[in-house]
């Protein structure tokens, strides 16, 4: 199954289930807007949920100093909702198959790949491509699949991609842009094929040092990213040399991401943003600015020396 088709699974499913648990429950006649009302309310319900749950264990195990105040607290996730809402209810099951930018043929105009998380496809970069910052570049998306694959493996999909993108471009390097789950597959790619057609990496929210809830979660790709599996342990391993070509970038508010210090890799660029969750990250113009000029900035730079692959 891909990922596009699971989401609009999810889609249908979570409301269908809100009316028909409203159908059973509501006394005799049943009003159909009541019905109606718990099927538009359902996925705000679980997501909100999730979300709280998220939030208070990130609290709880990484505090921020000086706490948060409850107001700032509900802000963060009315904002983490509101993205996620319209990221799996709508952009994503329905509106994943948009065109993307054209691609010029012009070695010397920056490429980029932009590689999206666990359970996200290419429409999660939809707001970034709409707000013209990367109008200059040459930009392609990619999903990773299978859905609950090993990240390892998505080292081919990225291979594939970068090359295809080099093809359509002519372009000798790339600047990979992965978020959260997306960074480790650029890491795993740079593991297997080397960083000679890489001209920059740049990680949002990735857990390069896993995360807690790792654990909770379903499918290979999600257990390698929790804190202390073995897949985290080889990797720290085997790539540290190319860590200065990386700019990784963290938010202080991170509720999948726990500690909010594991996007951090030492010796990359770091950046810390403030005041804004996991998913909310991909919309805000901080982040897009961060990349814009990162692959600006690998564009005007001189070519380093390549490191061969690790595998």
């Amino acid at each position: 199954m891909t990922i596009t088709a699971l989401q609009r699974l999810w889609s249908v499913a979570v409301p269908l289930a809100g009316a028909l648990l409203a159908w059973g429950w509501l006394p005799e006649p049943v009003d159909p807007r009541l019905v109606a009302t718990a099927a538009v309310l359902a996925p705000l319900g679980v997501v909100g949920s999730l979300l709280a749950i998220e939030f208070t264990v990130a609290a709880v195990v990484d505090p921020r100093s000086p706490r948060s105040s409850p107001a700032r607290v509900l802000r963060l996730w009315l904002r983490e909702a509101a993205v996620s809402l319209r990221l799996f209810l709508w952009r994503q099951p329905w509106r994943a198959g948009f065109a993307e930018p054209p691609l010029a043929r012009d070695p010397h105009r920056p490429a980029l790949l932009l590689i999206a998380g666990f359970m996200c496809n290419r429409a999660a970069w939809r707001p970034l491509l709409d707000s013209g910052r990367l109008r200059e570049f040459n930009v392609a998306t990619v999903n990773l699949e299978p859905i609950l694959g090993d990240i390892d493996d998505y080292a081919e999909v990225v291979h594939r991609a970068v090359e295809t993108l080099r093809a359509a471009t002519g372009a000798a390097r790339v600047v990979l842009v992965g978020h959260s789950m997306g960074g480790l597959a650029c890491r795993t790619y740079l593991r297997r094929h080397g960083d000679a057609h890489v001209a920059r990496v740049v990680t949002l929210a990735s857990p390069h040092q896993g995360t807690i809830l790792g654990r909770l979660g379903h499918g290979r790709n999600a257990q390698q990213m929790a804190s202390g599996s073995r897949f985290i342990r080889q990797i720290a391993a085997d790539d540290r040399g190319r860590w200065a070509r990386f700019t990784t970038v963290a938010t202080r508010d991170d509720n999948l991401v726990i500690p909010r210090s594991s996007p951090l890799l030492p010796g990359s660029n770091q950046v810390v943003i403030d005041g804004v969750g996991h998913l909310a990250l991909l919309e805000d113009p901080r982040a897009w600015e961060i990349i814009a000029e990162e692959a600006r900035r690998a564009a005007a730079a001189p070519v380093p020396q390549a490191n061969a692959p690790a595998e």
